[in-house]
């Protein structure tokens, strides 16, 4: 008998546990963080695709850092960087391209405004670039 009154007092400790600190909340929260992490490595990805399209294939051209902010994430203990550029094609015109970057600590201070860095573009799609992150303008 009193292993059964045991049993019943562990159950009712876990149900007291259960309703003073509430997991629901805490798993839907993790879920929201992970879809949204989700989606911002599938951005990343696509945007290294386009970049390595840019590099491989692409026009060299001069970027124009015209603002940058940081975005909160990190990736391998680099910040990911939103950077505005003015984009000089090669036949003059400038463009403007918003895109994140993983950006090396070393070269955080490449992404101040003003700053210019060498690209290569893609001349029909100037969002597809790739930035010469290591080579001075």
């Amino acid at each position: 008998m009193g292993f059964f009154k045991d049993l019943k007092t562990l159950n009712n400790q876990a149900k007291d546990l259960r309703e003073q600190y509430p997991v629901d909340q805490q798993i839907a929260n993790a879920q929201n963080s992970m879809a949204q992490a989700n989606a911002m490595m599938a951005q990343m990805a696509q945007g290294s695709m386009a970049a390595t399209n840019a590099m491989t294939t692409g026009v060299d051209a001069i970027a124009t850092v015209t603002a940058a902010q940081q975005t909160g994430a990190m990736m391998n203990y680099n910040p990911v960087v939103e950077l505005q550029l003015l984009v000089t094609m090669p036949n003059g015109v400038p463009m403007p391209v918003t895109r994140q970057e993983m950006v090396m600590q070393i070269h955080l201070s490449r992404c101040q405004p003003g700053q210019r860095l060498k690209v290569k573009v893609n001349p029909a799609n100037p969002n597809e670039l790739w930035i010469d992150w290591v080579t001075p303008v």
